[in-house]
């Protein structure tokens, strides 16, 4: 950077810190009334939206209760909407579920089916951008202890976005929040050139390139933290690529570039040989673990998802980053709404963005109870959401179960559970993926060789069913234990799960069978989906496979069999 580049970056960190620390303080100036604050916006959405073909459905007019509310409007799934969504997309007819104009529909990344479109309204999306802020007020203040003044960071989401016939701009509500953030974009290192190619770029070679020449970079940012390892997986593939490029101020042939765009990219790029020269020496001298500070002296935070399911990933990037950087797990959210945002560095816990919509808490153990609010929850217990958003939608299961594990005031701090989709539930035996991930954990431990990621599939053709697990492992397991494999696996499972042994030792359920994945498995089925139509940016790691066209992919990557 120039130094009228590093004034305008310096000023930028300062103002988004600035309002994504306003942000969260409102938050906290909220808490003893969080209760309060939720009914009245509750109350507010429906009397904005009573004139909607919805809102008079429903009578939207006639409710003035929290009450009244949950028994007049029922339970709602994306059906309940699809016809009014797709009238919006065909024609730009609007009104119909929402008073304010549907300027956007957000694509979910079809965890839970095909792919859906989600109404988005210009207020709506404010408090993902102000949880997002909030991480550069903690990036402030690590660049701060570090005594780092400026400097550009990595942001991995793509914001290319696309048009229906009715002309409402669709893509993923991460793309709209980062390119509704204009300024944000000076904090950036990628170069501006790429905006417009959608996908007709090699977005990994363009994302490992501008980060590793910019030797001040001070953060890596993602919405998972999966994109972050398979960014770092490209760059120790491709490093050596990637330093000549460095070198020469030039883009090898190989990148899948359309011509104008290589062009006005090399304009603007120079040799850098000493800064080449010095990625060489990491990369051929120095060890994996520990790289991150060699290769960035400056990196302050990592920002990315990684509780929960994408808790290897986080072990894996933090044993690329050693012990002085900071880590923050950004944002629990979804196209639907933000659902929660992490408050501190290292923090596993989400604090309810309560301004992201009104909530309720239906308890996993009973359906048919009355949904509990925000104030009325029990720390420990798991809960499925149900959303009201700003845009639409109400009383909408996400089906996402989150674990209440403590309160602020009356704002209660969660952890993402699981999906309800993903559990197995077969003749009592209920694995969810908090049980999966201690398994895999302590598994782990109990072979000596650490897991990349893994998958499970219930085998029911197979007597008695049997749970298949295909695992990529980092290095061969050792000869002296191939034999007790699928026996430590099972032993890990009816640990956390009793019932699961109980099972196998009365034969209603078979051994596990354990599938050895090549190395490099997981990345190559995140392009997979990619190239079925998902966004880079919302691929999720695959804890359970549900689909005939998904445990093919699987077997065809197997190369080893445990049994």
């Amino acid at each position: 950077m120039n130094w009228l580049e590093k004034v305008k970056n310096f000023i930028v960190i300062r103002a988004v810190a600035i309002y994504g620390g306003c942000h969260i303080k409102k938050y906290f100036s909220q808490s003893k009334k969080a209760d309060k604050f939720s009914e009245k916006m509750l109350l507010k959405l429906l009397k904005k939206n009573k004139n909607t073909e919805f809102g008079k459905k429903y009578g939207f007019a006639d409710i003035k209760s929290v009450k009244e509310y949950q028994k007049k409007v029922p339970y709602t799934s994306y059906e309940d909407y699809q016809e009014y969504l797709d009238r919006t997309a065909e024609t730009g007819e609007q009104n119909l579920i929402t008073s304010d104009k549907i300027s956007f529909f957000a694509k979910t990344s079809g965890t839970t089916g095909v792919t859906k479109r989600i109404p988005v309204v210009d207020n709506s999306y404010k408090p993902y951008m102000g949880c997002v802020a909030y991480n550069y007020t903690l990036l402030l203040r690590e660049m701060k202890r570090k005594g780092v003044i400026s400097g550009k960071g990595l942001n991995t989401t793509e914001t290319e976005c696309t048009y229906t016939k009715g002309g409402i701009r669709e893509g993923f509500i991460s793309s709209y929040a980062l390119s509704s953030a204009g300024m944000v974009m000076n904090t950036i290192c990628l170069p501006r050139e790429i905006d417009g190619y959608g996908d007709n770029i090699d977005m990994k070679y363009i994302k490992a390139r501008y980060s590793l020449q910019d030797a001040e970079l001070i953060f890596l940012m993602a919405i998972f933290m999966s994109n972050l390892c398979d960014l770092m997986k490209y760059i120790f593939d491709n490093y050596q690529m990637l330093i000549n490029d460095i070198r020469t101020g030039t883009i090898d042939e190989s990148v899948n570039l359309p011509p104008d765009l290589k062009e006005k990219l090399e304009k603007n790029l120079r040799p850098l040989p000493e800064r080449a020269e010095q990625l060489r020496q990491i990369f051929v001298n120095e060890p994996d673990k520990g790289i991150i500070p060699k290769l960035w002296k400056n990196m302050s935070i990592i920002v990315a998802i990684g509780t929960g399911e994408f808790t290897p990933f986080t072990e894996k990037m933090k044993y690329y980053c050693g012990e002085d950087i900071a880590f923050s797990y950004g944002m629990y959210a979804a196209s639907e709404a933000a659902v929660a945002t992490a408050f501190n560095t290292e923090n596993k816990d989400y604090m309810l963005a309560i301004d992201g919509g009104f909530f309720e808490f239906l308890p996993i153990d009973d359906e048919n109870a009355t949904p509990l609010l925000l104030h009325q929850l029990e720390v420990g217990k798991l809960y499925e959401i149900i959303i009201t958003n700003r845009s639409g939608l109400y009383r909408y299961r996400i089906k996402d179960v989150v674990r209440v594990t403590g309160y602020r005031d009356k704002i209660p701090l969660i952890q993402f559970a699981y999906r309800k989709e993903q559990l197995i539930n077969i003749t009592g035996v209920k694995l969810t993926i908090e049980h999966i991930t201690t398994a895999i954990k302590n598994f782990q431990k109990q072979i000596g060789v650490r897991i990349s990621d893994y998958s499970l599939y219930t085998d029911t053709d197979f007597t008695p069913w049997r749970i298949v697990a295909f695992i990529e492992f980092e290095n061969d397991i050792p000869k002296n234990i191939e034999s007790e494999v699928r026996e430590f696996f099972d032993e890990e499972l009816a640990k956390v799960n009793p019932e699961y042994g109980r099972m196998l030792k009365i034969g209603e359920c078979s051994k596990s069978f354990v599938c050895a994945v090549k190395k490099g498995t997981y990345a190559e089925y995140r392009k997979w989906k990619v190239k079925h139509g998902a966004s880079e940016n919302q691929v999720k790691t695959i804890r359970f496979i549900d689909t005939k066209e998904k445990l093919e992919f699987f077997k065809s990557c197997t190369e080893h069999y445990y049994n």
